[in-house]
């Protein structure tokens, strides 16, 4: 895609025009509601949405599972399921386009090579102009998971001789404006972020979306209702920690650490990869 054409494809996806309608837009997200909270008002906008949850949402926690008020995990993460399909519903995205991998919550990292190149066939057959995903932040595992993912489904596409989609990354790390929370990215450098303001009617929306998720009460608090914030992914090495210190998810996470990441990632590179595993 040309210089021309990437910017054509920025305005519609963010602008108020109505080529938005021109665009076919893949969100790939690593749990049900996350599209939602990250992009729920830009995916109302948008007429040809698909959706992907790489996982589930359902840990292995069994007492995670019983606070949700659920006896088993299958059954949560059915209940998320119709949670999502429900609020998606409200922008107008149908249950059939909502795809699921099924993998356990906070197991992607275990299955990056796999989730690669699912993304990369279902990329390959759907031909969607514009990608959305996670960035790489040590926010959450799966998170990460679905940054890597993606990007190297991107990367595959170029490989095989594929025109790849644009790809962009929504913001889901809580920051403050003031006295208000705010959807932001980490500190990063040389990466131009929009903002997409959100108007009365559309926090509306987004606020119904909200209360489709009776199980998940805790991350809607945590989340403002806007405004959005998307940028293009950085050239990011996946082989290395995505920020200095303790990440995120090492405060909550006893299985993932960063060299636990570090091993699983530059498993998967090789894979993927194998004529750039010497350059690690």
């Amino acid at each position: 895609m040309d210089v021309r054409k990437r910017r054509l494809a920025h305005a519609s996806l963010f602008g108020t025009g109505a080529l938005a309608s021109q665009f076919r837009l893949s969100v790939i997200v690593a749990h049900p509601a996350d599209e939602i909270f990250g992009a729920g008002g830009l995916i109302s906008k948008l007429s040809d949405v698909t959706v992907i949850h790489l996982t589930d949402g359902a840990p292995n926690d069994k007492q995670i599972v019983y606070e949700a008020g659920f006896e088993g995990r299958a059954d949560y993460a059915q209940a998320r399921r119709r949670e999502c399909i429900s609020a998606l519903a409200i922008a107008n995205v149908p249950a059939d386009r909502i795809l699921e991998f099924d993998v356990v919550d906070h197991q992607a990292p275990h299955f990056l090579t796999d989730l690669a190149k699912r993304i990369t066939t279902l990329l390959q057959q759907s031909a969607p102009d514009i990608v959305l995903t996670h960035p790489y932040e040590g926010g959450h595992p799966d998170h990460d998971a679905a940054a890597f993912a993606t990007n190297a489904a991107v990367r595959l596409l170029k490989r095989h001789g594929f025109k790849p989609p644009m790809l962009f990354e929504m913001a889901l790390h809580p920051a403050r404006d003031g006295e208000r929370r705010v959807l932001d990215f980490l500190p990063s450098s040389g990466r131009e972020t929009t903002t997409f303001l959100l108007d009365e009617e559309a926090q509306k929306l987004k606020r119904r979306m909200y209360e489709c998720f009776a199980t998940q009460r805790k991350s809607v608090k945590e989340n403002p209702l806007g405004p959005e914030r998307f940028r293009r992914p950085p050239p990011y090495d996946f082989t290395l920690p995505p920020q200095r210190g303790k990440l995120n998810y090492e405060n909550f996470d006893l299985e993932f650490t960063r060299q636990e990441w570090q091993l699983l990632a530059r498993k998967a590179w090789s894979d993927l990869f194998p004529e750039e595993a010497t350059a690690h």
